[in-house]
């Protein structure tokens, strides 16, 4: 019997990848999707055996469907996959009962290898979630300024050096061919990791570590 799949997800573009993904996998069944938290919500009731799950959604926290979702269906196995990658987010996340955690960086094809590794007993993690765990671990067993520069991955610096220099969301969500959505999910990512609540307090401190160089 195939494994039932389901996923919450806003952004249109991944929601349709993983889903084809799963769909083409013989030994895997997509059965529902959401992309709010609140049909998310009502979602649970689908039976299935694995579900996926973004962390920032429109009109809540996956974290606490995640909890919700492990206290109800104590044998359902659940994925993350978020643009969130630091250590925080992942601690957070298995805590409230994520047993993978994989980036949106990350190819879909991932996702059908994760859900076979969860049914299985794994617990698959991205690589680049890996490193940005150890960093933290290393970080605190150092002061130097190397171990406290935020890690940022490739795709946020790409994004914040774009936005230093006026592009807009849906300009920088064309160049990357990702959503809007998606584009806000990584600066919302950055701004936590810079601990800033703007582009410009972003971007100063970006430059300030070292992360990117403004060109004149």
């Amino acid at each position: 019997m195939s494994a039932r799949v389901a996923l919450i997800e806003d952004d249109p573009i991944l929601r349709e990848a993983v889903t084809r993904t799963i769909s083409l996998a013989p030994d895997l069944e997509f059965v529902a999707a959401a992309e709010t938290a609140a049909a998310g919500r009502a979602l649970l009731d689908t039976p299935m055996e694995v579900l996926l799950i973004d962390l920032a959604l429109p009109d809540g926290s996956g974290i606490d469907l995640i909890r919700e979702a492990s206290a109800r269906f104590p044998n359902l196995k659940i994925i993350v996959v978020s643009i969130f990658g630091d250590a925080s987010s992942v601690v957070n996340a298995i805590e409230a009962g994520a047993h993978g955690y994989l980036l949106k960086s990350a190819d879909p094809g991932e996702a059908a290898d994760a859900i076979r590794a969860v049914l299985t007993g794994g617990a698959p993690i991205s690589p680049a979630v890996a490193g940005h765990i150890l960093a933290r671990i290393r970080g605190r067993a150092s002061v130097s300024p190397a171990a406290s520069t935020p890690l940022l991955s490739d795709k946020e610096v790409a994004i914040l050096t774009e936005l230093s220099k006026g592009f807009r969301y849906k300009e920088v969500a064309r160049l990357h061919g990702i959503s809007p959505n998606t584009v806000g999910d990584h600066v919302k990512s950055i701004y936590r990791k810079l601990a800033v609540n703007s582009r410009s307090e972003a971007v100063f401190e970006a430059v300030q570590a070292g992360i990117i160089q403004l060109k004149d």
